[in-house]
């Protein structure tokens, strides 16, 4: 999985309320304690909270789904899923059509 952080800025942002306070981006900042929520963390900590809370969709204001921050995961863009068995059958399928001359389906162009 993929976390867009540039985004995301998670050095910067509150893992319980989500504001994200500028300031935090120094990196001599080594404790953050949010100003709208009162919420107190070492900046390390708060980083991977942020990043479980994402991953996890617990993040309060990011929404729930990953794909919409740009998030993806390493088969979140396949085609097609299944055994290597299946998928070796699948090509095989689609060879066999080639060599046919058989058009194949709509829906196993690609």
């Amino acid at each position: 999985m993929f976390l867009p952080t540039q985004t995301l800025k998670p050095s910067q942002r509150c893992p319980k309320c989500d504001a994200i306070h500028k300031e935090w981006a120094d990196l001599s900042n080594r404790y953050h304690v949010c100003p709208a929520c009162g919420f107190a963390i070492e900046r390390d900590r708060g980083t991977v909270m942020i990043l479980y809370n994402v991953a996890t969709n617990q993040q309060p204001g990011l929404g729930t789904r990953l794909v919409s921050l740009g998030c993806f995961s390493s088969t979140s863009q396949t085609r097609y899923t299944g055994s290597m068995k299946q998928l070796g059958q699948r090509k095989r399928q689609k060879s066999r059509r080639k060599a046919d001359g058989e058009t194949p389906p709509a829906c196993a162009v690609g």
